[in-house]
């Protein structure tokens, strides 16, 4: 009677990965299961596995992402932009101690420096809006 218990047992897992390589999306509880967050895992990051060489996890990487604009091949019609402007402020012209540097990838950040040009204190400014930086920048800069 064991024998037998283990085989539908077996039968029983073999059937359930079949269903699952067969259908096209997963279970958050099965995506879970196999190591995927369903709920914040977009398919545009699916893309990215290959280049970490785990291609073979990309058909079930698909099976439980969420689609996203990214995801989109050139072929699906997504717009592609003649040119882009990216906008900012004059204020920062109004001081001349003050500069603006470009880091991919970087939260907004603060350097201050004092007088020898030696950075002493850095603070994150993602929450502050231009009013504020203005009125910091006012306040604690000298001109």
């Amino acid at each position: 009677m064991r024998t037998a218990d283990f085989l539908a047992a077996l039968l029983s897992q073999f059937l359930a990965c079949i269903v699952i390589a067969a259908s096209d999306s997963l279970s958050p509880n099965q995506c879970s299961d196999i190591g995927f967050a369903s709920n914040n895992l977009m398919c545009s990051s699916c893309n990215d596995l290959k280049q970490f060489k785990l291609g073979e996890l990309e058909g079930s990487c698909r099976q439980c992402c969420t689609h996203d604009d990214a995801d989109q091949d050139e072929g699906e019609g997504k717009t592609k932009y003649h040119r882009a402007v990216l906008q900012v402020c004059d204020r920062p012209a109004r001081f001349p101690s003050f500069s603006v540097q470009y880091v991919r990838g970087a939260d907004p950040i603060l350097n201050l420096f004092n007088d020898r040009d030696e950075q002493v204190e850095s603070m994150g400014i993602e929450k502050w809006d231009t009013d504020t930086l203005t009125a910091f920048l006012e306040e604690n800069l000298s001109h």
